[in-house]
């Protein structure tokens, strides 16, 4: 690993050029040899007729030449935008990395109680619009857990509330094909058309491979559903170190590649020109435990190596950070997180999801958002670097101050000190006493506060009258009473 500052950003190496080439060709020797078991005719069919080797479904061999072809083809750049239209990040491997929130999960950290419950979709609601008002955090992630709708409901409902509270753009973790279905309806009413969607997309779909080395049916036809649409798509999978991958790094992230690229290949027979996003969410099965850590070192590690290769190849990345295994908001889950955070962006991970969630992702609290949010803040002072010019150099006023010379009443001081980073829940106090409230505090606060005083932008009332009668037909669908239900206690 290395820095260098001589450029306008800081410069970090997880991986050297000749690592990145030894991992994917062994990511292409796994495609050839050992194969890829695929549940999905449509895939099997779009393989068979490009000439690979599809005799045994659960030992599909994929030439690297189809492999070549699909990163040619795949978008080197994809523009996303908000409900409205507007085009707000833009991933090409140089853009930075854009923080994202999970907003729904199968447990709540209650801000006012700080509690563990079952999440409820008024909790769902609540995590939306505190992340709108969050500067930092730039687009959601829905993986609906909790459980007082079906789950085809719920994967509806949970992007339903991200359109109907923010203007943020929306990554869904798809549970069901008529999840996705229902999803594409509801932001293609808002676009105008899923012809304006497809052109300015606010919707992200994604599916993951199961490891070790299998294309589930259901993953691979939302994929193919995507594709068919031009909505772009998220690949990853989440590999276990020392059980559904090899104990070692490497022998990790070669079948994490080697998964991720069989489904581009698919997709991209599908449709040329699909936009795709590749990643993984690997780590290690705690030998304690058997927990699938979301605070190891090894995960932040492995998502920026699989950054690394991405972007070698031109694709746009997928990462991980801002979540720890701590089942409270503390010392813990502050490291952890921040960590995280600035190897994602030290590497320049273009979405990065899961902030926001504990307890080796059992659970959400908005308060983690709120701290993260801060965090990316701080961490952004370093990725900016150092800028260096002749007004960042001062000479002449050096020059004009001289030795024991003070420059706080100097016209560039005023100039500049507002390029400082101002800390809004980290103590800076000069005395403390015990009026002083520490970070948990300030944190719990300023969620609350938002909570009880932020109002998103809102569609008009038309469209939200719309949207309410599509939500409707929903739970008529699954003769259920429309109503959000309360989970029990």
């Amino acid at each position: 690993m290395k820095f260098n500052c001589q450029n306008d950003k800081p410069e970090f190496r997880i991986l050297t050029e000749k690592k990145i080439k030894d991992l994917y060709s062994a990511a292409l020797q796994i495609l050839e040899r050992t194969g890829s078991a695929f549940e999905c005719q449509e895939a099997l069919d779009l393989l068979g007729d490009a000439g690979a080797d599809v005799t045994d479904p659960a030992k599909v061999k994929i030439p690297a030449r189809l492999v070549e072809q699909a990163m040619a083809e795949a978008p080197k750049m994809i523009t996303i935008y908000s409900r409205d239209g507007d085009p707000v990040m833009v991933l090409d491997g140089r853009g930075g990395s854009h923080f994202g929130v999970q907003v729904d999960s199968m447990s709540y950290l209650d801000p006012y109680t700080r509690k563990r419950r079952p999440f409820e979709v008024r909790d769902v609601i609540d995590h939306i619009r505190i992340t709108d008002a969050l500067e930092n955090i730039e687009w959601f992630f829905t993986c609906p857990g909790y459980s007082v709708v079906p789950g085809v409901l719920a994967e509806k409902i949970s992007v339903l509330q991200c359109t109907l509270n923010s203007t943020k753009p929306i990554v869904a973790e798809i549970l069901t094909v008529p999840g996705l279905r229902g999803m594409i309806e509801t932001c293609a009413m808002i676009a105008g058309g899923e012809d304006q969607l497809r052109k300015k997309p606010f919707l992200i779909g994604s599916a993951e491979p199961v490891t070790p080395l299998l294309q589930g049916k259901e993953a691979m036809e939302k994929g193919l559903i995507c594709a068919e649409k031009g909505i772009p798509h998220v690949v990853y999978g989440m590999p276990m170190l020392g059980a559904t991958t090899p104990a070692t790094l490497a022998g990790c992230l070669a079948i994490a590649l080697a998964e991720v690229l069989a489904e581009l290949v698919v997709l991209q027979l599908k449709n040329p020109g699909t936009p795709v996003i590749g990643g993984t969410l690997a780590s290690v099965m705690d030998m304690k435990s058997t927990i699938f850590s979301f605070g190891a070192p090894e995960m932040s590690l492995m998502v920026g190596a699989m950054t690394e290769i991405y972007h070698y190849f031109g694709l746009p990345s997928f990462g991980t950070a801002g979540c720890t295994d701590a089942a409270i908001v503390g010392a813990q889950a502050g490291v952890e997180a921040t960590y995280q955070v600035m190897l994602s962006a030290l590497t320049g991970a273009d979405l990065v999801h899961d902030t926001g969630i504990i307890y080796h992702d059992k659970m959400v609290s908005p308060e983690l958002t709120v701290l993260v949010n801060e965090i990316i803040g701080m961490v952004n002072v370093t990725i900016q670097g150092v800028e260096v010019n002749s007004d960042t150099l001062a000479l002449d006023l050096i020059e004009k101050i001289g030795p024991k010379g003070s420059y706080i009443a100097e016209q560039h001081t005023f100039d500049h000190f507002r390029d400082f980073w101002p800390a809004k829940l980290f103590d800076r106090s000069y005395e403390q006493d015990q009026g002083v409230a520490n970070c948990e505090d300030q944190v719990r606060q300023k969620t609350i506060e938002i909570l009880e005083n932020h109002e998103p932008k809102p569609l008009e009332a038309k469209m939200v009258a719309e949207l309410k009668k599509l939500e409707k037909s929903w739970f008529d669908a699954e003769g259920l009473k429309y109503e959000y239900p309360k989970a029990d206690k």
